[in-house]
């Protein structure tokens, strides 16, 4: 779906209800866990994403801001980390 897509993004809702369509039980969850799997495995380069889906990008900038996204996500992941470690030795003096 995402090489034919043209670009195009593809929300994971979507690509979910084609897969159901055809037979198998999925949900975006899944999606979004098999697309990171492709990711990751480079099954097809460069998987971009937006807030409007999945895609195949098109060109280094497409690719560049995924990259940036994920990162930025990365940063708040370890923020909060940092910071419930912090609650917690005030909270159990551990």
């Amino acid at each position: 779906m995402l090489t034919k897509a043209n670009g195009r993004p593809l929300p994971s809702q979507v690509i979910a209800e084609a897969i159901r369509k055809i037979g198998h039980h999925t949900d975006t969850r899944s999606v979004r866990r098999v697309i990171s799997y492709i990711r990751r495995e480079g099954l097809v380069p460069c998987v971009a994403s937006s807030p409007k889906g999945f895609f195949v990008a098109n060109n280094v900038r497409e690719i560049t801001d995924t990259i940036l996204s994920l990162e930025g996500r990365v940063d708040a992941i370890q923020e909060v980390i940092d910071a419930l470690r912090e609650q917690r030795y005030f909270k159990f003096n551990l």
